[in-house]
């Protein structure tokens, strides 16, 4: 840490927060990049500008104003004009520094997407960028035709950031050592190291900022795939053997129904990887009323009597749990396979009793929720977990299942989480989908709509109604939250509707703060044609079918990810009723409304989680993160070419045994997952 503060010239509380940043060595000073570029090469005049794209423009302070606004928050205006005399605005909230900063007659760089209103343009919240940097540009010999601009940390601005790499990058070649073998820089023509690192940061132009971008997407796959076939490697080995296709057969005569040839090519696909000789671990998407649940109980069954193991399978909530059992008891019960349910709301005697069972194998079959995922819960012979929902768990549950008894995984979805997406790219799960459904299903239509199109649905909710149809309708909150006015809460939501719907319609409300029991007593109502539209959060995402439910409104819907609102939607499809979803929202934000529209293009969950996947990238995959910033960029995870020359690479290293000749690429290896015998 010292080195780093000599280094830089800086304070202990810089340090401190760079370390906050993952930022402790001068290799992690190099290696964060910048967020962004700014192309001073097409700097625009105002009369060039387009609505909603990035542009940099030059222009001079003529004028700027405050005004007050309610709640003591001051707007801050400044009137823009440019060399051709064209006017336009740059807009603040409660920004002292720049009332300060910025003077009358002051020419100055902004950047950021324009917005037309009232007949004037308007640069809200935008990118102060001087004319001019404090240092001597003749002096690092940098040329700054593309600006590189960074992320503010706390208390360290972008631009510091900015100025102490552009003041250390000629110390490059002292700090980082080439570890990408000669023999690949040559076969894909990339740049080296040090290359790489001046044209990230400091780019000429475009096409050496796409090299450079080009090489550290290829170093992140590749450390990425070795560590991926190094774990594929690891996993449980055993003698191949051969399934046991009379079992499945015996055990489908007993089905009052016939499967989809999409049902028995998933059940062909997961058995033969059990008997592969290596632990499974696969992902199963399906579309609502699929039929993957039946595919489960297969799985299940055929585990328990061919190996005489135990399952475990896991719903996210109690609800889901129970009505699961049902179905596992109508199949299981009389073939003497005995299963249990194990949640957090089961007695503490029954409880005890449970886990002593599942210890001494007296039980086959358990199903339970995240909320007894406990190291006290200890199993006498498992060796296939199946995840429900699986985008309803997080990460750290999921890789505590697999640590604690490295089963047979098999996670089941409607809609995967991006996350779950990128890791199939490689070798940590393959994917199985389910994309046939039994005929005779209607499409849900699907529309996004303003909220004063909202209430001009009153007369079409009490039509359904009058036909014995329900209403679900669906809020991001359970109450006002001051840090967002504008969001509706489900009791607005509630006070709302009741005043807008006849008296002798009943509407009731639920909640995640609800007791158990009261939501059942909630639910129950609502099932029994008690109560005819229900305001709730998203905890009705993974409730009960209720068969008269035709209609879904999502308020708020632009707070929702795709998955959510896919889930959600899919609770009101029907075989004999047209079933509607209605996608609220009063986001004037076009990137809002563009990723709602997907909603209506698409039904397809699984084409939805590649959309997601692009638009709010994976989460960190060598991590736990499923959101925020991914640790491999989104256009390598696009790049198919690349991941199968990087796929191809690294088993060609660890083949040919080339760790051990590379020691910079090993530590680099090792560190990234603490992998200790992965050079040996």
């Amino acid at each position: 840490m010292s080195d780093l503060k000599k280094w830089l010239r800086t304070t202990d509380r810089y340090v401190n927060i760079l370390k906050e940043k993952w930022i402790e060595t001068k290799k992690d000073f190099f290696y964060s990049f910048p967020k962004d570029y700014e192309d001073r090469t097409s700097i625009k005049t105002i009369w060039e500008l387009t609505e909603w794209v990035k542009s940099v423009i030059k222009a001079t302070i003529v004028d700027k104003s405050v005004i007050n606004t309610q709640r003591w928050k001051k707007l801050i205006e400044f009137k823009l004009e440019d060399e051709n005399q064209n006017i336009a605005y740059a807009s603040f909230m409660n920004n002292a520094f720049v009332l300060r900063q910025l003077k009358k007659w002051n020419t100055i760089l902004i950047s950021w997407k324009p917005k037309f209103s009232y007949n004037k343009w308007v640069f809200w919240f935008p990118e102060i960028l001087s004319e001019n940097f404090n240092w001597d540009l003749s002096s690092t010999n940098l040329v700054w035709n593309i600006v590189p601009i960074y992320s503010d940390f706390l208390w360290i601005k972008g631009s510091w950031f900015q100025n102490k790499i552009a003041q250390k990058i000629w110390d490059v070649k002292e700090v980082l050592n080439e570890f990408l073998p000669e023999y690949l820089l040559k076969k894909y023509n990339l740049f080296d190291i040090y290359k790489s690192i001046t044209n990230i940061h400091f780019p000429e132009n475009a096409n050496l900022l796409k090299k450079a971008q080009y090489r550290f997407n290829f170093e992140k796959l590749l450390i990425w795939q070795i560590v991926s076939n190094y774990n594929f490697a690891l996993q449980k080995k055993w003698e191949p053997t051969q399934p046991d296709r009379n079992l499945i057969k015996e055990f489908l005569t007993k089905l009052p129904f016939e499967l989809t040839n999409a049902q028995k090519k998933a059940i062909k696909k997961i058995i033969d990887d059990i008997h592969t000789g290596k632990t499974m671990a696969r992902l199963l998407q399906w579309d609502v009323w699929s039929g993957k649940t039946i595919v489960s109980i297969i799985i299940s069954y055929y585990i328990i009597k061919k190996f005489n193991k135990q399952v475990a399978f896991l719903a996210p909530t109690e609800v889901l749990a129970q009505q699961h059992i049902i179905n596992f008891w109508k199949l299981f019960l009389p073939l003497w396979i005995k299963i249990s349910l194990l949640t957090g709301s089961t007695k503490p005697k029954e409880k005890n009793l449970i886990k002593q069972q599942i210890k001494e194998w007296e039980i086959n079959l358990v199903l339970w929720t995240h909320a007894i995922i406990q190291d006290d819960v200890i199993f006498k012979d498992l060796w296939l977990i199946i995840i429900d929902e699986q985008h309803k768990f997080w990460v750290n549950q999921r890789a505590k299942l697999s640590s604690q008894w490295n089963p047979h995984m098999l996670q089941m979805t409607a809609t995967p989480i991006p996350r779950s997406l990128a890791l199939s790219y490689f070798w940590e799960f393959e994917n199985t989908v389910i994309d046939e459904l039994p005929p005779g299903r209607k499409p849900i239509y699907t529309k996004v709509i303003s909220e004063n199109e909202y209430e001009k649905l009153v007369q079409f909710l009490v039509n359904k109604i009058q036909q014995w149809q329900q209403v679900y309708i669906v809020t991001p909150l359970i109450e006002e939250s001051e840090k967002i006015e504008w969001v509706d809460s489900a009791f607005d939501e509630y006070e709302k509707i009741t005043e807008l719907l006849p008296k002798n319609i009943k509407i009731w409300l639920m909640h995640g703060k609800l007791k158990q029991d009261e939501k059942d007593k909630v639910m129950k109502n609502f099932k029994e044609w008690k109560t005819q539209v229900l305001v709730s959060t998203t905890v009705i995402e993974v409730w009960v079918d209720v068969p008269q439910a035709t209609i879904m409104i999502i308020k708020n819907s632009e707070r929702f990810g795709l998955s959510s609102l896919h889930q959600l939607r899919w609770r009101v499809w029907r075989w004999s009723e047209k079933s509607y979803c209605f996608l609220v929202t009063k986001s004037k934000s076009w990137e809002s409304y563009r990723r709602l529209k997907y909603m209506e293009e698409f039904s397809d969950g699984f084409k939805l989680a590649e959309i997601d996947l692009k638009l709010r990238w994976a989460g960190t995959i060598l991590w736990t993160q499923q959101s925020w910033q991914m640790d491999l960029p989104e256009e390598a995870l696009k790049d198919l070419n690349l991941i199968e020359a990087t796929r191809y690479e690294a088993k060609y290293i660890l083949e040919n045994r080339l760790l051990p000749q590379n020691k910079e690429l090993s530590t680099i290896v090792n560190n990234k997952l603490k992998v200790k015998n992965i050079i040996s």
